[in-house]
């Protein structure tokens, strides 16, 4: 084969390193996937390794079998180690072979998601942590795993996590204890696990460790910068010996540190590898060189990061767009219209993506795209009205302007301790299926026949529906929804869901956006309009027309590249995200930017608002992100509106 012809040069020097300890820094659309493939075939080729001892570590198995496939089509050679693939499949490999010596069988069971949550439960249960404060095993599950991914100490997690809230965090680590002397007693481990007993394996049996260091002569991560430390620390172990380790990755594009990614694995490697040779993959296949001066500008101020340029080889195209429109309203109808446009000129639909940095930015597009019948796909997730937390708040505007509304009614009680669907029926029509919470003796009546635990729960939020009609709230749903979050509900998500942060954001962005409408009556009919038509033009993938428009997270977007890209709300506090600045600074949210600007092929629309209103009805003119200050003015084409 001639690694010379089928390689630029970049590519070239990375496949043909040298042994001992390489790092690949690859920016966006440089050719990772193929660098790697052919780093594969170049050992077996042209250096005679026998596959088997070579180990491929990835995020994905379709990442790894994709690898592993291409490589055996170029050398006519199978790669049959079997270790190779995810770190989660290297894990369970290793433990299928040695787990007895760590005190468990070799056919030990993996627990799934589901499998997990009830031992979970169950152990709550059986230590009584029936308590009104206590978190859903979802949550602990979630909690549990990004601390033991980090190696940190689980009494400094969850004092963190639950700083400011009514958890017990000794509680949580009672039932953790007994979480892991079960899952052992029955010969089980969660999918967390398996990492956490395959690095234990290799740190406490040095045979072990010997073996596999020997075994594996060369080892190649990919995405190297979204390893925690048992992963980042597992590889260190395995190339102790050899020394033969290629990482691949781009600090440019960690966004993953809520999951317990650490990008400074990737920093530091030269730290923990002395000798490194570094190559960086500069030249993109992807995008025009007007998109990537761009996404030059946008990740230059970052400062602890490995520097590097994109260079394009296609040719020059259109200038990246830089539009101004009134509000999300006026930025919903300016996208529906450039989306029309481009159809006419020939472009598909599905070859256009808009990304967001939260749920809620998409809000209005949605409603939008419902009103104008064209089908979408949100591929991040629920469509925004459907998720459960936006019913949930929702769901207390219904009960008080539609006492009949019996759903309405059972999902508000549900939401408190120990009731159930038939205790919350039961409840409904006993009251004689007409429940007004606006009277004080309704809402007594009720609080009578809750169980004794939701009572304290039920009395937090009564003076919310009171106020209801004592205030005059009817004007001001956001209002409502406001004090019902800060009563009861903001400690609600974080005892019952993993992303709690990012489900308040979402419940500040509908506070915000109800201040449109005249009513609560109003607001709901408008939602239950658009919901429905939801149906049809949002429906699951499964369903949806193949030209349809997609709109994803930034996060959920990573990897992938589309024609035309749109990005909402480019305004300070909404991205970069305010509560994301004041927790770690303004850096990951830069590489966020960074992610969404190099998923553009030809077309790129970078979309900031000029004013929102908020909840107490007034409006706040938005500053354009920084992100776009940073952007030197000659490269964007400015516009008021797309037209």
């Amino acid at each position: 084969m001639d690694f010379r012809k089928e390689l630029n040069e970049e590519q070239y020097a990375a496949v043909t390193a040298q042994n001992g300890p390489s790092l690949v820094i690859a920016a966006a659309g440089t050719g990772k996937t193929r660098t790697l493939v052919y780093r594969l075939a170049w050992l077996v080729e042209e250096c005679g390794l026998d596959p088997s001892h070579m180990l491929l570590l990835t995020f994905t198995n379709k990442a790894a079998r994709e690898m592993l496939d291409r490589a055996e089509i170029l050398v006519n050679q199978p790669f049959t180690s079997g270790y190779s693939g995810t770190f989660h499949h290297f894990a369970n490999r290793l433990l299928r072979a040695h787990a007895d010596r760590i005190g468990f069988g070799r056919d030990f069971t993996i627990l799934d998601s589901d499998d997990s949550k009830k031992m979970l439960r169950a152990c709550a249960d059986d230590l009584k942590m029936d308590k009104k404060h206590f978190p859903k095993p979802q949550v602990l599950q979630s909690i549990f795993g990004v601390i033991g991914g980090q190696m940190g100490d689980l009494a400094d997690g969850l004092a963190e996590r639950f700083e400011n809230t009514e958890v017990d965090f000794e509680d949580v680590i009672t039932v953790h204890d007994l979480y892991q002397k079960r899952k052992k007693e029955q010969n089980a481990m969660d999918f967390d696990d398996l990492l956490f007993y395959a690095l234990q394996l290799l740190e406490k049996n040095e045979r072990i460790l010997k073996f596999y260091q020997q075994e594996f002569q060369y080892i190649l991560v990919d995405e190297y910068q979204d390893t925690n430390a048992i992963q980042a620390r597992t590889v260190e172990l395995l190339a102790k010996v050899h020394q033969n380790i290629m990482v691949v990755g781009d600090d440019f594009q960690s966004i993953y540190s809520w999951r317990g990614a650490d990008y400074r694995n990737f920093l530091d490697f030269e730290r923990h590898y002395p000798g490194t040779r570094e190559f960086k993959l500069q030249i993109n296949y992807r995008s025009t060189p007007e998109i990537l001066e761009v996404a030059n500008a946008a990740i230059a101020g970052n400062p602890e990061q490995f520097q590097k340029t994109l260079h394009a080889v296609r040719d020059e195209g259109a200038s990246p767009v830089l539009t101004s429109p009134r509000d999300g309203g006026a930025q919903a109808r300016t996208i529906i219209e450039k989306v029309q446009e481009l159809q006419r000129k020939g472009i598909s639909t599905a070859d256009m993506c808009v990304l967001y940095r939260a749920h809620f930015h998409a809000m209005e597009l949605q409603m939008e795209l419902a009103r104008a019948s064209m089908p979408y796909i949100v591929t991040s997730g629920v469509r925004f009205f459907g998720q459960a937390h936006i019913k949930d708040v929702c769901t207390v505007l219904r009960i008080l302007v539609n006492p009949g509304d019996e759903l309405a009614f059972t999902r508000l009680l549900e939401l408190f301790p120990k009731v159930g669907k038939k205790t919350s029926i039961k409840i409904f029509r006993a009251l004689g299926g007409r429940v007004n919470l606006q009277r004080k003796e309704v809402c007594m009546q009720v609080e009578a026949a809750l169980p004794a635990a939701a009572r304290e729960e039920w009395n937090k939020v009564k003076p919310v529906f009171l106020a209801y009609k004592e205030e005059n709230l009817d004007s001001d749903p956001g209002e409502i929804v406001y004090r019902f979050n800060k009563a009861f509900y903001n400690e609600f998500m974080v005892e019952n869901f993993d992303n709690s942060k990012y489900r308040a954001e979402d419940i500040d962005g509908l506070i915000d956006f109800t201040t449109k409408f005249e009513s609560t009556e109003a607001f709901l009919s408008e939602i239950a309009l658009l919901t429905n038509l939801d149906a049809e033009t949002g429906a699951p993938a499964e369903t949806v027309p193949s030209d349809s428009l997609r709109l994803s997270t930034i996060h959920q977007a990573k990897g992938l590249e589309f024609k035309v890209v749109f990005v909402l709300f480019l305004c300070e506090s909404m991205f970069p995200g305010q509560k994301a600045i004041e927790e770690s600074g303004d850096s990951e949210e830069r590489r966020l930017f960074y992610v969404a600007v190099t998923r553009a092929e030809d077309h790129l629309f970078l979309c900031s608002p000029e004013v929102r209103r908020q909840r107490d009805g007034g409006i706040i003119f938005l500053e354009p992100s920084r992100f776009l200050k940073e952007i030197p003015p000659h490269l964007l084409q400015k516009e008021q509106g797309f037209f």
